[in-house]
């Protein structure tokens, strides 16, 4: 059995234990190994991606949770099953902020409701200028998404409860991050901005069913960005 080991290139802190579990994945095809062949020990392979025997215990779980390997007790670990080739780091940040977006929308949900009665005339009035820049600039194929996250901003502050403002603004700074990697010009980001202007609309004229209603759909497009960023990631796993 070949013993030696690639590193993932690189490994960062982010979900460090599943990008492991990808290389020994990866380790497991590329040396052709079959059920019931072992695998090195915890300390070799801890040693050789350079990792904490922690990190490398939620790695080997991850992978047994798969079914990928067997633990046996006093013997070492063993190959049960050839996995499809597949990226599990991958599937797991999809998951995550997928998660991650439906607590965002239900959090936004509930300080839409809590704003819609109160929102003050400026407060709509600045809303208003900031859709209308959204708009005019998704008129000529651009997503301004500085603009964006104004609108959202000031959405969460005007439900009056400042800890659930700053976990909005929280949570709307990391899927900034993530959607980085989209063009601004991407079709379903401008497919977004009907739904700003739907929730607008409702929050004028207090109808919360309506503004939640329009939340949800907006959730619905989101979840498709979310993959196509999977799919991006993907594509430069491959190229890699």
């Amino acid at each position: 059995m070949k013993n030696d080991i690639s590193l993932i290139t690189p490994i960062s802190k982010d979900l460090l234990y599943v990008k492991i579990a990808d290389a020994i994945s990866d380790y497991i095809q590329k040396n052709n190994l079959v059920p019931g062949d072992k695998l090195p020990s915890e300390r070799e392979l801890a040693a050789r991606f350079q990792t904490s025997r922690h990190s490398l215990r939620e790695a080997l779980r991850v992978l047994e949770n798969q079914g990928i390997i067997s633990s046996q007790m006093g013997s070492g670990t063993y190959v049960a099953h050839i996995h499809e080739k597949s990226n599990l780091y991958l599937d797991f940040v999809k998951i995550n902020y997928l998660e991650m977006l439906n607590i965002k929308t239900e959090l936004e949900k509930y300080a839409i409701k809590l704003a819609i009665g109160q929102v003050k005339e400026e407060s709509l009035n600045e809303l208003e200028r900031l859709l209308c820049i959204m708009e005019e600039s998704s008129r000529k194929g651009i997503f301004p998404s500085d603009i964006d996250k104004k609108f959202h901003y000031l959405l969460a502050d005007l439900s009056g409860n400042k800890m659930l403002a700053q976990m909005i603004k929280k949570m709307i700074e990391t899927f900034d991050e993530y959607y980085g990697v989209i063009p601004q010009s991407t079709q379903l980001c401008l497919d977004t901005v009907g739904c700003h202007r739907d929730i607008l609309n409702a929050i004028k004229n207090q109808d919360a069913e309506a503004a939640l209603s329009s939340c949800d759909e907006m959730c619905l497009i989101d979840q498709k960005l979310i993959q196509v960023v999977v799919n991006l990631d993907a594509g430069k796993e491959n190229g890699s």
